[in-house]
């Protein structure tokens, strides 16, 4: 029975991948970053949510489901982390990133707020943490979203207060640091909404209706061109730091546009590759930027255009996330085969 289900999530998430990645490339309009960012980050949490209700984790003991979450979710941070430490270490080295910049990195991975697009993951963990034990203590739905839905906003709440402080106190380190550790369960609380509305959607609408339906698949598409044009409204966004300025328009953008993804990604045939890349999303989302394979692509898209030189703007583009998405697929291939306990995974012999 669970075989579609598991499918169409992989898929879903290989188009957010996706969109991360493009939404990295810094030649794409503001009216691209805006769509992408207005619910790229609440799409995998979304997911997330769904897969509990799928998997039935509620059944399972707090402390089972935090080893789980520990070993899937913060073992994988810092591995990652670690070698992020040993990049900025080169960095300051080659005078790429100077040692003020390095000692606040080591500060941000052993905060947990996390370098880089690192800080998704103990947002992801404190998300799924918190949404199990609130579905744990409330169980009807009609409770569970406004109560997950009243502390998130009083997290914010507290966020726009904090950071007056942060602003003030940006150049002292402590002070900013101990900001950045308390923003870490912000995030990670904000979260728990997206985590829980997933789970209530999938046990309401999607666990006993795996089959094909055109409802859904234009309801999907509904979703998507309704969030295409309230995301213009609303522009660039960002979970990584928490800016979501209009928060009702925030918070309904990333509901309809991951919803649109899933719903269309349900309903239509499997694509192997991009079921591929969400299989694989982890490693995607953690090495593509720090890495540099973001930054290798864009150099192969621009040698390439030195000898295609009228080729379109959106040839280059296509060209970077090709480039881009065929390393990741030999480091995804690496990691699985000979360091899968980096992502929490034994070594099989």
């Amino acid at each position: 029975m669970g075989t579609k289900r598991l499918t169409y999530f992989d898929l879903a998430k290989g188009f957010g991948i996706l969109l991360v990645v493009y939404g990295h490339i810094e030649y794409i309009s503001e009216e691209m970053r805006g769509w992408i960012s207005s619910f790229h980050m609440p799409l995998f949490f979304v997911i997330s949510g769904m897969l509990i209700a799928y998997k039935c984790e509620e059944s399972l003991s707090l402390k089972d489901v935090f080893n789980k979450k520990f070993r899937g979710i913060i073992i994988p941070y810092l591995w990652f982390s670690l070698l992020y430490f040993f990049i900025d270490i080169m960095n300051v080295s080659l005078h790429k990133i100077d040692m003020k910049a390095f000692i606040e990195n080591a500060i941000s991975s052993v905060t947990f707020y996390g370098v880089s697009v690192l800080w998704f993951l103990p947002a992801l963990f404190i998300g799924e943490i918190t949404a199990l034990f609130l579905i744990s203590k409330l169980r009807k739905v009609y409770l569970l979203i406004p109560v997950s839905l009243v502390i998130s906003l009083i997290c914010y709440f507290i966020q726009i207060k904090i950071s007056v402080i942060y602003d003030i106190n940006v150049d002292v380190l402590l002070i900013s640091s101990l900001i950045n550790f308390v923003r870490v369960f912000i995030r990670g609380i904000i979260a728990s909404f997206f985590v829980v509305s997933g789970y209530s959607i999938f046990n309401m609408f999607l666990r006993k209706n795996e089959s094909f339906s055109v409802i859904e698949l234009v309801l999907g598409l509904v979703l998507f061109v309704v969030n295409l044009f309230l995301s213009t409204i609303n522009g660039c966004v960002d979970f990584h730091y928490i800016i979501l300025k209009n928060v009702p328009m925030f918070f309904i953008c990333a509901i309809l546009g991951s919803m649109a993804i899933i719903l269309i990604s349900k309903n239509i045939k499997p694509i192997a590759f991009i079921q591929f890349f969400g299989k694989n999303s982890l490693v995607i989302m953690a090495t593509h930027i720090h890495c540099y394979i973001l930054y290798a692509g864009i150099r192969m898209a621009w040698w390439i255009d030195t000898f295609v030189t009228r080729a379109k703007s959106y040839i280059f583009m296509f060209n970077i996330m090709v480039f881009t998405m065929l390393i990741e697929c030999i480091i995804v291939l690496i990691i699985n085969k000979y360091f899968p306990f980096v992502l929490g995974k034994k070594i099989k012999k």
